[in-house]
């Protein structure tokens, strides 16, 4: 068996433009995993367009976070951009899983937020952080620590409530808009 060939196709791989492209986006839907159907349908758009996207129950949030951790100790063991979307619970669990990763000293490059259920504390770890929320929702705020940007956005002149909002097209496509320029930007 010849290894120069086999070398070559490797180094070939790790050299191209796609090879080069890699980020963790996470989708977390909220309780009962029933009302948020809207974050499987936009894990199935992004992808659709080659991004590394999934959804998930709400209590997978910290075992993504600690998967994250194992493999940031593991040299590239982590691909960046990392990028957050909840609904709901999952939206309450945003802030915790960019707290969590920050101090493991892990960066989250996008949160999005759709309808938390309450006031939720950003402290550190998330660089960008947008809130969709219909008006009677509960805010993100900035809390000690928090070096990003944060955006809260009133969707509810798109017909948006609590149990729609990631369902709603308008509110879908500002989202993906979202990640898709946070991944041009990081690129």
């Amino acid at each position: 068996m010849n290894k120069i060939p086999f070398f070559a196709a490797l180094c070939f791989f790790l050299a191209s433009p796609g090879a080069a492209r890699a980020e963790e986006v996470y989708l977390i839907r909220g309780g009962f995993d029933i009302f948020s159907v809207g974050m499987n349908e936009m894990a199935n758009e992004l992808k659709a367009k080659g991004i590394k996207a999934s959804a998930h129950s709400i209590m997978a949030w910290k075992g993504i976070a600690d998967d994250i951790i194992r493999r940031s100790k593991i040299k590239k063991g982590v691909s960046y951009p990392i990028i957050f979307l909840g609904h709901s619970l999952g939206a309450d669990a945003a802030p915790q899983f960019a707290n969590y990763l920050g101090e493991h000293g892990i960066a989250v490059d996008l949160v999005i937020g759709f309808d938390a259920t309450g006031r939720r504390v950003f402290n550190k770890g998330a660089k960008k952080v947008i809130n969709y929320r219909s008006s009677a929702m509960g805010p993100y705020v900035k809390g000690p620590g928090f070096r990003g940007t944060l955006t809260e956005v009133d969707v509810s002149k798109f017909g948006a409530n609590h149990f729609t909002i990631e369902q709603v097209r308008e509110v879908q496509d500002l989202a993906i808009a979202a990640v898709l320029s946070q991944l041009r930007r990081r690129r």
